[in-house]
């Protein structure tokens, strides 16, 4: 790749748990050659933590207003994106949205490369954010998964570390990533990253553009397994973790919610989400 192909952010997006945080461990792991540290991954933060405004623009992002974090976050991801001599990789949880006051993207396209967007089972996903929130299950389907309205701020672990994250529905969500986009957006199913995990790897190694063999590709997909990602975290903690009681790699199955959901909470999810769920065989 030459210095202009490089160039850029690359947005890691996806509704809360779905992947995201494995597929920053392979990124690590892929670099590294080795087993990742997954509390120092190398990956560059979340569009969402206020730390970028801050130290790009040495402001208190706490006293602004919501037209001001728009136009602030445009401008420290493009400086950040213009200083780097390397890709940006930015874990993102907001939908795809835009300014109501200049009708423009939140997420700045200008200094964007692509997206790699990953999509879960919404049904399963409600699971995951159950553990994750430590919210009862028919409270997560009603504020998130269902919700036109919905946002993300998790639990604070340090004092206003976040700006909210918009999201709205399941569906709302994987829909705003796959339409508005200037940028190349390559998608990956959470279920194809367990099921077939050295197919759906190389294509998004390969989308990315990032230099890598087939072995050194494997090798990272097996320092990455669930099972050793969740060792990890009991030996060491994880500091993205909501809820200290919980664990973040929790059970990373599919299909949990056969056993786990009533049919009524199926249908609550079904109904307002069943044409997305069925474009990714959910359904």
């Amino acid at each position: 790749m030459n210095k202009e192909d490089r160039d850029g952010i690359v947005w890691l997006a996806s509704y809360p748990k779905s992947g995201n945080t494995w597929f920053r461990a392979f990124l690590t792991a892929l670099t590294s050659g080795g087993e990742p540290d997954i509390n120092s991954m190398d990956t560059d933060g979340i569009f969402s933590g206020k730390n970028h405004l801050e130290a790009v623009l040495d402001m208190n992002a706490d006293y602004l207003d919501f037209r001001q974090i728009e136009r602030f976050q445009r401008i420290a991801f493009t400086h950040l994106a213009e200083t780097s001599k390397r890709p940006l990789f930015i874990k993102i949880h907001d939908a795809f949205t835009f300014s109501e006051t200049d009708g423009q993207p939140l997420i700045p396209e200008n200094c964007s490369r692509q997206g790699i967007y990953f999509v879960r089972n919404p049904l399963d996903v409600t699971l995951s954010l159950v553990n994750h929130l430590g919210k009862p299950v028919d409270r997560v389907i009603e504020k998130l998964i269902v919700n036109k309205e919905a946002t993300f701020l998790p639990p604070k672990i340090t004092p206003n570390s976040q700006f909210h994250q918009p999201l709205g529905t399941w569906s709302m969500h994987v829909e705003s990533w796959l339409k508005y986009p200037s940028f190349p957006v390559h998608i990956m199913r959470y279920e194809d990253m367990k099921e077939k995990p050295f197919e759906t790897f190389s294509k998004a190694v390969e989308a990315l553009g990032l230099e890598a063999g087939p072995e050194q590709i494997r090798c990272a997909i097996e320092n990455t397994r669930f099972e050793k990602l969740q060792k990890k975290e009991e030996e060491a903690g994880f500091r993205e973790k909501q809820i200290p009681s919980s664990r973040f790699f929790f059970k990373g199955q599919s299909g949990r919610w056969k056993e786990e959901l009533t049919g009524e909470q199926i249908e609550k999810i079904r109904k307002i989400n069943e044409p997305m769920m069925r474009r990714f065989g959910y359904w």
